[in-house]
């Protein structure tokens, strides 16, 4: 059976956001949901756009038993429901950032916090703009505090410094919502800190590591871009042979052999041992990145918002770090 995932006001009509259907197109689909949900329903469903396991579809195209159909109707408030033509501004907006990171490093370390926190900002308006698709958006500004407060610490007092700036990062947000009444549901609160968490330990970890060696933040950025586009081309070409998780995998451990191996200040076996761990990161900041944005957990929808190639890397930053530490002191 097909499965039909639901978003924004059509998840809110049916009262969940994913349905199995037996069905053979996009079209039986729909109208199978229609006679569910009613008129309502129907309505909204005129105006919505649709993807079959992230590729833009209409009612002829054919579906099996493992595909993912999502529906997303039109949504006010600035976010966009992302068409094709959205991937090349996406590569675009993402790529310019990513380069900025990577001239800041090879500047200074002062540059390259100043460049890291600028990222994380935009990353995390990014993130509430999308976020605001479903739900009344979460507290941007502790969040943004927060990501500052992980990258100054630590590039003045080192790791206690991160944990110090991560410390003051959560605190700004739990004490935002005693001044903020909006801030103060359940799941408006757990994001806020959640996404304050990631981008303040993002900006910090990849702050220590350039403390450490310019060599290793690029290594890093090298990674982390090559495992963006192969998440790309697993979700766009990979079909069930090579889903977009898998792609992440093989491209991080091939660029770590690759980082190994053109720089000649990086250990081999340093770069091939960190990148298999950081991978698991990088898949993480994926799936992070589909439940803030969709909702749910997709692996092979396009996730609306423009900087979602930078979800991977805000978490994966923490694991380098991480396992450049653990595995240095093992190999030397």
């Amino acid at each position: 059976m097909a499965t039909l995932r639901l978003f924004a006001n059509l998840r809110e009509i049916a009262g969940t956001n994913r349905v199995d259907l037996d069905a053979t197109s996009v079209g039986d689909a729909l109208d199978e949901a229609v006679e569910r949900y009613g008129d309502k329903f129907a309505a909204t469903l005129s105006t919505a756009q649709v993807w079959v396991n992230g590729d833009q579809a209409d009612r002829s195209t054919s579906v099996t038993g493992n595909d993912e159909i999502a529906v997303i109707p039109p949504v006010s408030g600035g976010a966009t429901v992302l068409g094709e033509s959205t991937d090349i501004t996406r590569a675009i907006l993402t790529g310019s950032l990513w380069v900025t990171v990577l001239v800041a490093n090879l500047i200074s370390v002062e540059a390259l916090a100043f460049a890291a926190v600028g990222t994380a900002i935009a990353w995390l308006w990014d993130m509430s703009d999308t976020y605001a698709m479903r739900r009344t958006a979460f507290q941007i500004i502790p969040a943004m505090a927060a990501a500052t407060a992980g990258a100054t610490a630590a590039y003045r007092w080192g790791e206690t410094g991160l944990a110090g700036g991560l410390a003051v990062g959560v605190m700004i947000t739990l004490g935002w919502a005693v001044v903020d009444k909006t801030n103060r549901s359940v799941e408006s609160l757990a994001t806020t800190t959640l996404l304050a968490a990631v981008a303040a330990l993002g900006t910090g970890t990849l702050v220590i590591v350039g403390l450490r060696s310019a060599a290793e933040v690029a290594a890093f950025l090298g990674i982390a871009a090559v495992a963006a586009v192969a998440a790309w081309a697993g979700r766009r070409f990979g079909g069930a042979s090579l889903d977009p998780n898998l792609a992440i995998l093989l491209a991080t451990l091939a660029a770590g052999i690759g980082a190994g191996a053109l720089a000649e200040s990086l250990d081999m076996v340093v770069m091939l041992l960190a990148a298999a761990v950081t991978a698991g990161g990088l898949i993480a900041g994926r799936s992070l990145g589909s439940l803030v944005r969709n909702g749910d957990v997709l692996h092979t929808v396009r996730a609306p918002g423009l900087l979602t190639m930078l979800d991977p890397a805000m978490v994966g930053a923490s694991l380098w770090w991480v396992s450049l530490l653990l595995f240095s002191a093992v190999t030397s």
